[in-house]
């Protein structure tokens, strides 16, 4: 009965770390989402189109996207205190520049700056749960982190969208800079390393340069983490394109809403997967199967955007937030993949396995995000409000195609997948 006791309290204090840690996930979200409540008084306030603009929230992707090279590698050996406060740190700062400046160019530093801090914060979670969670929990933790995520993408569309009109999209923006100077000495004074009986929490060795770089090239050299990376990039576009850019100002041009009621909508998606990423990472690990969470999720979420997409009716608010809700809850299942990138390499490196996966997934935006905004330009027919670009519900619909295409090879590419669950640290190939 003590030892039951022992392990619950020790499995409550790295919940708490590890929840901790999740509000730089959270956190970052919500800076990553800013641009797109205000997207109209952005075009407006630098003169750019969507395909300018397209490419300056981009930046955020330019960072955090190659970043995932090194992050795993740095977090695996300096540790996960240190690494998050100074992320955290340089997330501010890059809010700083973005909400005070009037020039397209300091705010495209700010824009990358965020995404530079950004680049740590799910390898850093992930890689606190798996040293101070049992391995029978770190697919459900992956989907908690998500959530928590997903909490501050909801609070940046519904909140961040009402106090824009009321104190403008500068002053809206300062918030985001306050909250980081809170997070920095909360997540230095609690977050550890890991348990006092770890290696790592000791600093005796978290992990020496020779065996991670080693770690990293197996991991470059398996199959299963590429497959399992463009999977996770094609569902998470649900994110990266739709909810986090394009999805208001699509939602204000197809189904006429207001900005007000375009965000409570577009929200559904991040409320999806807020349930359905923890949701996911429990079925996978109660089913002891990864691939059969991910196929089916993949292709009710493609079916579902393509219904909000050519709807063949007028559906109301409530209707359209109900199928934005299922399209994230569907797509969610993404969180599974990195769960694969865990179990397919040792703990030493498990960071660096799951910054590999989390670059392979983060192209999506990179590549789409200004890749929308250029077909919206090709279609756009010359019409202008207030000296900004309007875009028919044609020109969106033209321009959202690829992304369902992108979740359906993703359903094809999983049955490719080799089963993980039970195979942990295995390095084998293709049979």
């Amino acid at each position: 009965m003590k030892e039951t006791n022992v392990q619950r309290t020790s499995l409550f204090v790295g919940f708490l770390v590890c929840g901790l840690g999740a509000l730089f996930y959270c956190y970052e979200y919500l800076l990553r989402i800013e641009p797109s409540v205000m997207i109209p008084e952005l075009m407006r306030e630098f003169g750019v189109t969507a395909s300018s603009l397209g490419l300056l929230t981009a930046l955020y992707y330019y960072a955090y996207t190659p970043m995932q090279l090194v992050v795993g590698l740095l977090t695996d050996t300096f540790g996960v205190r240190l690494i998050i406060t100074v992320a955290i740190a340089i997330c501010t700062f890059g809010s700083l520049l973005f909400s005070t400046t009037h020039s397209i160019y300091i705010a495209g530093i700010g824009r990358f700056m965020i995404g530079l801090g950004s680049a740590f914060a799910f390898v850093a979670v992930l890689k606190l749960a798996a040293v101070w969670l049992p391995k029978k929990h770190f697919a459900f933790f992956a989907g908690f982190a998500t959530a928590l995520g997903m909490v501050g993408a909801m609070a940046g569309d519904v909140e961040l969208t009402v106090l824009m009109h009321r104190i403008g999209w500068q002053h809206t923006l300062y918030i985001g800079t306050v909250i980081g100077a809170i997070l920095i000495p909360v997540i230095w004074l609690v977050v550890r390393d890991g348990p006092k009986k770890s290696v790592i929490a000791t600093n005796e060795v978290a992990a020496n340069y020779k065996e991670t770089f080693r770690g990293l090239w197996e991991i470059i050299k398996n199959p299963q983490m590429w497959l399992s990376g463009f999977i996770g990039c094609a569902m998470f576009l649900s994110l990266s394109v739709v909810a986090e850019l394009w999805g208001i100002p699509f939602l204000k041009a197809v189904y006429h809403l207001s900005a007000d009621n375009a965000a409570f909508a577009c929200s559904s998606v991040f409320l999806g997967w807020l349930v359905g990423a923890p949701l996911s990472g429990w079925i996978s690990d109660r089913g002891r199967n990864r691939r059969l969470p991910i196929i089916f999720g993949a292709i009710f979420s493609a079916l579902v955007l393509s219904v909000i997409i050519y709807h063949p009716v007028n559906f109301t608010l409530i209707h359209l937030s109900i199928l934005l809700f299922l399209f994230g809850l569907f797509s969610s299942a993404e969180v599974i993949c990195f769960a694969i990138a865990r179990e397919n390499n040792p703990t030493h490196v498990a960071a660096t396995a799951i910054a590999f996966t989390n670059l392979l997934v983060m192209v999506g935006g990179v590549v789409l995000q200004p890749l929308v905004g250029r077909l919206l330009d090709i279609g756009w027919r010359g019409a202008t409000l207030n000296g900004v670009r309007v875009y028919t519900a044609s020109d969106y619909q033209h321009a959202f195609w690829i992304i369902p295409i992108c979740i359906i090879v993703a359903a094809v590419l999983t049955v490719i997948l080799r089963e993980s669950y039970g195979h942990e640290g295995e390095w084998d190939e293709f049979d």
